[in-house]
């Protein structure tokens, strides 16, 4: 299977990078293909412009040279694989980007057969997040706006709480978490 795992995160010294990367090692070692795009550091830009919008509704528009390169990967690859943390309990404004130039008219109906997978960093608990539903607005955003939109076989969210926690254990325990998803994701 080839995955194009997607991080976002503007430090590389993040628990969010460590997660992917836990999560990338798993998924090599279950004999998987990675395509790793880090939003952050790999040039793409958020800035959506009247280009973008041009023509917005036409299967058969022309995309920038940058836009079609990332919709190829998304098609190239087997399954989709988001690493990310939960700022203002939503994704970060680069990922929204990504997903708004990206996922767009173009792609619509590319994805009948592919598989997402959300892999949130979070920095309350479970019961602080589920006392406000966020943990269920969250889910229903990525798995059913934004997943049933672009028509994906498969959606679901895994979030890794209280990373904010100076515990080294517990950090370590999201560490394996991390690296366990990608050794069982098939």
């Amino acid at each position: 299977m080839k995955a194009l795992v997607t991080v976002t995160h503007p430090r590389k010294d993040s628990l969010t990078y460590a997660v992917m990367e836990r999560f990338v090692e798993g998924m090599k070692q279950n004999k998987h293909e990675v395509d790793l795009l880090h939003l952050d550091h790999d040039g793409f830009d958020p800035i959506y412009t009247v280009e973008d919008e041009k023509d917005w509704m036409n299967p058969d528009k022309i995309f920038s040279p940058q836009v079609q390169k990332e919709m190829d990967r998304i098609t190239d690859a087997d399954t989709l694989v988001f690493v990310f943390p939960l700022w203002q309990y939503s994704v970060p404004s680069m990922l929204k980007a990504y997903l708004d130039k990206i996922w767009n008219v173009g792609i619509y109906g590319k994805m009948g057969e592919k598989k997402v997978i959300w892999i949130c960093l979070t920095g309350g608990d479970q019961a602080h997040m589920a006392k406000y539903k966020r943990e269920e607005v969250l889910t229903h955003y990525l798995n059913v706006l934004v997943s049933g939109y672009a028509r994906v076989k498969e959606s679901r969210v895994e979030l890794l709480y209280d990373t904010l926690s100076e515990s080294k254990q517990h950090i370590e325990s999201l560490l394996e978490r991390a690296n366990q998803l990608g050794r069982d994701y098939d």
